[in-house]
């Protein structure tokens, strides 16, 4: 199950590809204040990407930043009351789960990632020690391959404790590939723009247009511990 990923570019770096592509794309909120270097968690705040008109993506996407882990349409209590980790979504039960069903079919999107993060335990690991921490990524093939997508779905909710509406967003998990199989049992779908824009477009493929057991050589695997992972404040001040 993948509960962290990096995203270390700014947004420019990344949302003229939409435009070389042909492809309207506009932010809808201002980028935040946040340091690159800051993996994203579950329940943070992070770039999504979705048509504008859901039948026709090509015909423009709009960015929001939303929270990462989905709280389905039909939840009426409050947002601490939804315990399911809806973080990341099976890939083989997407279209049948009732939580995500109906977001399978009407909300896809793209979530922008420059590299995920698995751990595993190493020999002799015992409850309550660090996990290794690892950072998987892949070669670019180009200035339009930086950032790649998770294919993500979004949903809206109504919590009791919130004025207003809640979007929220998970992303698709399925069986894993051989660079992967070291250190989880599991990957998320990975796509690259082209693959992402397939992935909306609801006369696509959907599901079954995606890959989750890559080939050997698709990912770079290194190990990134937690340690290495210093505060913002410390950061500036270094």
């Amino acid at each position: 199950m993948c509960n962290e990923y990096q995203l270390k570019l700014n947004r420019g770096a990344y949302d003229v590809t939409f435009r070389q592509v042909g492809i309207p794309f506009a932010w809808a909120d201002a980028e935040p204040n946040r340091d690159l270097a800051d993996p994203y968690r579950p329940t943070n705040r992070a770039p999504m990407i979705r048509p504008v008109d859901p039948a026709h993506p090509r015909a423009g996407l709009e960015g929001v930043e939303r929270r990462w882990w989905l709280v389905p349409h039909f939840h009426r209590g409050p947002v601490s009351d939804w315990k399911s980790m809806c973080t990341n979504a099976r890939i083989e039960t997407v279209d049948t789960a009732p939580t995500f069903r109906e977001t399978y079919r009407h909300r896809r999107a793209l979530i922008p990632l420059t590299s995920f993060i698995e751990y595993d335990a190493p020999a002799g690991w015992k409850k309550g020690q660090p996990k290794r921490r690892w950072e998987v990524s892949w070669m670019s093939q180009g200035s339009t391959d930086q950032v790649r997508f998770f294919a993500g779905l979004w949903d809206v909710s109504r919590p009791s404790d919130m004025a207003e509406p809640l979007e929220s967003f998970t992303f698709v998990t399925g069986p894993n590939g051989p660079d992967v199989a070291a250190i989880h049992d599991r990957q998320p779908v990975v796509l690259t723009l082209e693959q992402g824009l397939e992935w909306l477009d609801p006369d696509g493929p959907g599901k079954d247009g995606l890959v989750t057991d890559t080939p050997a050589g698709t990912y770079l695997v290194k190990e990134s511990p937690r340690a290495n992972i210093i505060s913002r404040e410390l950061r500036l001040a270094l």
